[in-house]
């Protein structure tokens, strides 16, 4: 399974801060013996290539946050920001310009 998120040419609007993401998923089944076939079995897999190849792709609207706008929101809902990083593996730091691709923070009720 391949989950694609975002490409190149997604749109961003900078006044509504909406960015339309493209989202994928791209299944490869290397045994098509594997898949059941009766009335239970998925229409993903029914609409599946001979090479056992089938994908799924959805254009989905995502507002982006910033860092200021994700501390007020949580201040206001009783909420402190203690941490942020660049990504979900942990020790990357949100400055790294190497390996930072996504914000996460991390809120701790007041």
């Amino acid at each position: 399974l391949n989950i694609v998120w975002g490409e190149e040419g997604d749109e961003f609007d900078p006044v509504t801060q909406v960015r339309q993401f493209t989202v994928g998923l791209e299944l490869k089944v290397n045994n098509l013996e594997d898949i059941p076939k009766d009335e239970e079995t998925s229409p993903l897999f029914l609409q599946m290539a001979e090479d056992g190849r089938t994908s799924v792709r959805e254009v989905v609207p995502m507002r982006l946050f910033t860092l200021q706008e994700i501390d007020a929101l949580g201040r206001c809902a009783g909420f402190e920001l203690v941490a942020k990083y660049g990504a979900l593996i942990e020790g990357v730091s949100i400055e790294d310009e190497d390996e930072a691709f996504r914000m996460v923070c991390v809120l701790r009720k007041s």
